[in-house]
């Protein structure tokens, strides 16, 4: 699918029209309000441009084209709300040549795989997967497979397909000796996009090292955005409004065999921003059950932080010790399972309880040491109130002051935090200006990316790209070419509700704030550095040229400090 075919769906689509399928909208200006879907709105806090094809909510920070939004209200992948846009305004879409040739081999693959499972040389394979209570149902369900030892197996299986397929899939390797399959004497599991497709392959070891062997990056997998087991369990997660997330493999699919088809895995024990955000599209919760051992308790502490961040509720499912959720439906059934899971506990009081285990806290060093660990989640903590009641909990477990264990973690966060859109600054104010085609070429030729904000940089930038290269700088030409978080913020600074009493002092205001007077101070700075070293090498001529200069850039920047922009 094509820019051309994604600018089309996006000029065809009526974006006043489908928002309000799920939000009553009033005219507001040249827009439209309404009270916001994603948060607990009272004042209606959600805009909608039609001119500009965006929406955003000054309420919760949401925001973006009407792909985004569908994505959000519906839970669905980009693709999947491209789809139904594209049907839904007569675009037709065409997969990818590239990628649909790429998806057939790879169901090449599985399909070698899953025959070489049942196959005389699959016996080991067979044995170890009927010992873990994986039977042949669930080989076919999963599509479960077997990689042979031979070495070239699948190339020799696959060789109508080419070997630079094969190479670019990852699914063989190039050596001295020329190529090799990536996967031998493993049991293959097939790694699969929302759609249930093969995108991926994860092999496990028989015997040696190491145990669990994964597809590298191609054009169709990237490590760490896919989760194990979301292609049959989204549904059940929506439903459910909670996800189960487990380390392994066989943990998704000994769970879904017991009737939990809510879970899915992070596929080893690195949960990654990419895959919290997926999971956020279709739960408001997620119970996470790692295995009981001190890798899958730091596992834990490192996924707590990186769910909230995607804005998820979590719960911690503690298990008995030793046991990971596949063993513990082997060895106690499924009714402890269900137990620990339906006990899941805060992350707040799984914290609590693990801090007297792993540290001294009737000793000092005990104390600050516990305090370090929590300071490591705080961060990722956006309630204040949930913040206070953490701090009070903390205060009695380590017999100090309440006081003194706030110091200790708030760092720059104080008591009356609240949750709230940023503020608008001068920076924002002359992104407008730009974003809009009215900062006037004169200034546009002096900027650079990096005088703005890390935040701003990939819309500044691509925004002078297309400006230099004559190419269109409309809202809906950039949104082609940002991702979520991006749209998010040009959203929010297009379609802030604010009218200038003057527009021209506000954007000279703005630009002597944002550009003119750090471009002083850094001169400044400069000259002082200068008249330190004539100062040093006593040429008392060359330190009162270089004071004057500078008593006449402090002047200057007195005059510019003193503007005030406003509405």
């Amino acid at each position: 699918m094509g820019k051309l075919e994604l600018e089309e769906i996006k000029q065809r689509v009526d974006i006043v029209e489908l928002i309000g399928r799920y939000v009553a909208l009033k005219p507001s200006g040249k827009g439209y309000k309404g009270r916001c879907p994603f948060h607990p709105d009272d004042t209606p806090s959600l805009y909608v441009s039609p001119e500009k094809g965006l929406w955003h909510c000054f309420g919760c920070g949401a925001g973006g084209d009407a792909i985004g939004f569908l994505m959000r209200i519906e839970h669905l992948s980009f693709r999947e709300a491209l789809e139904r846009l594209a049907a839904e305004v007569g675009v037709e879409l065409r997969e990818e040549g590239e990628r649909q040739r790429l998806l057939r081999v790879n169901a090449a693959a599985e399909a070698f795989f899953r025959e070489s499972l049942r196959a005389p040389e699959g016996k080991d394979a067979r044995e170890y997967l009927l010992s873990r209570g994986i039977g042949p149902d669930l080989w076919d369900a999963w599509g479960l497979g077997y990689a042979p030892d031979s070495g070239d197996a699948l190339l020799s299986a696959l060789a109508r397909h080419g070997v630079e397929e094969l190479l670019k899939l990852g699914l063989v390797l190039k050596g001295e000796r020329g190529y090799r399959d990536r996967f031998r004497d493993r049991i293959i599991f097939p790694l699969r996009d929302e759609l249930g497709r093969p995108v991926a392959f994860a092999g496990r070891a028989l015997q040696g090292e190491p145990k669990y062997l994964n597809t590298p990056n191609t054009p169709l997998f990237t490590k760490g955005t896919l989760l194990y087991g979301l292609d049959r369990a989204r549904e059940r997660i929506k439903t459910a409004g909670q996800a189960v997330l487990v380390e392994g493999y066989t943990d998704v699919i000994s769970l879904h065999a017991a009737g939990v088809t809510e879970a899915v895995s992070s596929m080893g024990t690195s949960l990654t921003e990419s895959q919290a955000r997926r999971l956020s599209r279709y739960a408001q919760r997620v119970i996470i059950a790692y295995d009981a051992d001190a890798a899958g308790e730091s596992s834990t502490l490192r996924g707590i932080g990186i769910l909230l961040d995607a804005g998820l509720e979590v719960g911690i499912a503690v298990l008995p010790e030793g046991e990971d959720p596949d063993s513990l439906v082997r060895n106690q059934g499924l009714g402890q399972l269900r137990a620990a899971l339906e006990g899941a506990i805060p992350f707040r009081r799984f914290l609590l309880e693990l801090l007297p285990r792993r540290f001294d806290l009737r000793s000092l060093k005990g104390k600050e040491a516990a305090l370090e660990l929590v300071r490591s989640l705080w961060e990722h903590i956006r309630d204040p109130l949930i913040r206070r009641e953490w701090a009070q909990e903390l205060s009695l477990l380590l017999e100090l002051p309440e006081e003194e264990v706030w110091g200790a973690l708030k760092g720059r966060i104080s008591w009356g935090e609240r949750e709230s859109e940023p503020a608008f600054g001068p920076e924002e104010v002359v992104l407008r200006f730009l974003l809009l085609g009215k900062l006037g070429q004169e200034r546009v030729s002096q900027l650079e990316v990096g005088d703005f904000s890390p935040q701003y940089q990939r819309i500044v930038g691509l925004w002078l790209e297309r400006w230099r290269e004559g190419k269109g700088t409309d809202p809906r030409s950039l949104t082609l070419e940002l991702g979520p978080e991006d749209q998010e913020r040009l959203s929010r600074i297009l379609l802030w509700d604010v009218n200038f009493s003057d527009e021209n002092k506000a954007l000279e205001d703005a630009w002597q704030r944002f550009y003119l007077v750090p471009k002083l101070e850094k001169r400044l700075a400069e000259l002082r550095e200068r008249m330190s070293e004539a100062e040093k090498a006593r040429d008392l001529e060359r330190l009162r040229e270089l004071s004057q200069k500078y008593m006449d850039l402090c002047r200057g920047k007195v005059r510019l400090s003193g503007g005030a922009y406003g509405g």
